[in-house]
């Protein structure tokens, strides 16, 4: 039953672009909104049992808990719909999903892509009023990309990552930029030294835009450490299609 709801919240929020660095488990949604700020949505009854007619919104705050919640029902969004060629339902019906024998599924009415948008706007509209400014101007964009192997390759393609965020008119971190030439990544103290001041430059910006063709171990832990803080995470079209492929480990950063 969980899979239905998944792909579901999936139509409105895995592209990232509503709820921030989504991810999806059981019948929720949950991602941010900015540092402090995250955000989980799931659909709900209102009243009926298996009777799912409404779309649960919920702002939390990482140390303080429960901001706000709306009950966002559907049909005040989409009012009622038509269904061709159903006598049962000449006047059209409220759309809902509801739960048949253990299998949910939309009523009478499947949403169109039309509907799915104007779903969208709603949430859009409601999370915007709790949706962390950082600051007007320049983004702090920390540069995640892979060192080990061909050093100065890989030095040379963050390189050429930092230079797109400075003229898209933020400000780049790149760490490849900044210990290569006084942290060795062969000594494994100087290593680890600069691994965690590139954890604490992680804390400071604003995202973190993933770029490469994989996720290495220093890579995860610095996608992980912006989860946590509730930091946006942006990866690039390649590393998400390689993460999908790949299930074992990769190598060290």
């Amino acid at each position: 039953m969980s899979d239905f709801f998944e792909g579901e919240l999936r139509k409105l929020f895995e592209d990232g672009e509503i709820i921030l660095s989504p991810r999806f488990t059981g019948q929720a949604c949950l991602g941010t909104l900015g540092k402090n700020l995250r955000v989980r949505a799931q659909f709900a009854t209102t009243g009926v049992a298996d009777h799912y007619d409404a779309l649960k919104i919920t702002v939390l705050n990482r140390k303080d808990g429960p901001v706000d919640t709306l009950m966002l029902k559907l049909r005040d969004v989409w009012g009622k719909r038509p269904v061709p060629n159903n006598p049962n339902f000449r006047d059209g019906i409220f759309p809902h999903i509801w739960v048949d024998g253990g299998k949910p599924e939309w009523y009478a009415y499947q949403p169109t892509p039309a509907d799915i948008e104007r779903l969208c706007q709603e949430v859009e509209q409601y999370l915007s009023v709790f949706r962390e400014r950082t600051q007007d101007g320049p983004k702090l964009v920390y540069i995640c990309a892979p060192l080990r192997g061909d050093v100065e390759r890989n030095i040379e393609f963050a390189r050429q990552k930092a230079q797109e965020v400075f003229q898209s008119g933020n400000i780049p971190l790149c760490p490849h930029l900044m210990f290569p030439p006084i942290a060795d990544p062969e000594n494994p103290v100087q290593d680890q030294a600069a691994r965690e001041m590139g954890l604490r430059l992680v804390e400071t910006c604003h995202q973190v835009n993933v770029y490469g063709t994989e996720w290495t171990d220093g890579m995860r832990e610095e996608i992980r450490c912006a989860m946590e803080l509730g930091i946006p995470v942006h990866p690039d079209r390649g590393v998400t299609q390689k993460k999908k492929r790949q299930k074992k480990d990769l190598p060290q950063r």
